[in-house]
């Protein structure tokens, strides 16, 4: 370092620490610029925010969310690029269906609704992945760089050089006063400092101000992304609700198993019968006497009335599986799924359709 340089440096230390120790006032920038800095540098605490909370809300495990940075970093380091993918909780759900449908087996009706549902998780881990790459390529990639270049690397050198050269100026003022400056020396400090402080107002108004248009633009697109992701997982969602209908409609349709209970112990040596008989409730009875109340049969039992409904309003099906209905219509139920939707026949159409919107006249 040059004698110039170091003197130069010796006195700026002077300066400052006359400020911070003595009582020397440096020069003080007007109202304006300081409100300026204040704006730019709550923009830029905003954006990082911003960016470290979108980063958690795609990446929720803190873990596995810096052991991908880690990785990108050395691939970066090796001049690769690495696919790395963070690992989607849907993915794994999906995973964990699909192997559970394969063990219960292909020929059970449940396994094939299990297997749907793991298709549907499947695909909203792949939507999840789409957003993920959307966002950080179009949202937190570019705003990652207007901090570096435009904030960092642009703004902050300028207010660092501007603060450098403050001390070099007040420091000259004080040296002057004494006699030990001379007017030219002073003046060329005060040109340096003022064009410093020119250069980081520029740059603060433009981050601050001029690019406020480019700000809210990233902010749409962020908000774009999710819109997106939002309507492609609630379409996934509606397609594998309506195949879990068409499942749960297929099982029910098939011809219910014999529940009657079956040995399957035959080694077992069963007792010779015996020689003697016990009339069971089902063995006839002899009648006795000829009185005409034991000759009478026995009147049926009154037939129970059919379980019905009467739709309220109109109800228009979006499945093929769900069933038209307009209000006054008396609809034959056949089975209640859930609290929310029957099954029920009308005028030889048969289908789901939603318990409000009916009410029930003889009950299931």
């Amino acid at each position: 370092m040059a004698f110039s340089g170091f003197k130069k440096s010796l006195g700026k230390t002077s300066q400052y620490l006359s400020e911070k120790m003595g009582k020397a006032e440096g020069s003080r920038c007007d109202e304006e610029f300081v409100e300026l800095e204040k704006r730019c540098d709550s923009t830029a605490r905003c954006m990082e925010s911003l960016n470290d909370k979108v980063m958690e809300y795609l990446q929720p495990n803190p873990v596995t969310r810096a052991k991908l940075a880690t990785q990108a970093t050395y691939a970066k380091a090796r001049g690769t690029a690495a696919e790395m993918q963070y690992p989607q909780t849907e993915r794994t759900v999906g995973e964990i269906l699909t192997r559970s449908a394969v063990e219960i087996g292909s020929d059970s009706s449940y396994a094939k609704a299990v297997a749907e549902l793991g298709e549907g998780f499947m695909k909203l881990a792949n939507i999840k992945d789409s957003l993920d790459c959307d966002i950080k390529q179009n949202f937190i990639d570019p705003m990652e760089s207007t901090l570096r270049t435009d904030y960092k690397e642009n703004i902050m050198n300028h207010r660092k050089k501007m603060e450098s050269r403050r001390l070099d100026y007040d420091y000259k003022i004080s040296q002057h006063e004494k006699g030990k400056v001379t007017d030219d020396d002073l003046y060329t400090a005060e040109d340096k400092f003022n064009e410093s402080m020119q250069q980081a107002d520029v740059g603060m108004k433009k981050f601050v101000v001029a690019e406020e248009e480019e700000h809210i633009h990233q902010l749409m697109a962020l908000v774009g992304f999710m819109k997106t992701h939002h309507e492609n997982a609630l379409r996934v969602l509606d397609e594998t609700y309506s195949n879990l209908q068409c499942a749960a409609f297929a099982a029910q349709s098939k011809p219910q198993p014999d529940l009657k209970p079956v040995s399957r112990i035959s080694s077992v040596n069963k007792p010779p019968s015996s020689t003697f008989h016990v009339s069971g409730p089902t063995d006839a009875r002899p009648m006795q006497g000829n009185s005409p109340s034991a000759a009478r049969p026995m009147a049926p039992p009154p037939s129970k009335p059919k379980p019905s409904a009467k739709a309220l309003f109109d109800f228009d099906a979006e499945a093929e599986t769900e069933l038209d209905l307009r209000e006054g219509d008396i609809v034959a139920l056949i089975k209640q799924i859930d609290s929310n939707w029957f099954e029920g026949e009308v005028n030889g159409r048969r289908g789901f359709f939603p318990t409000n919107y009916v009410e029930v006249i003889n009950p299931l």
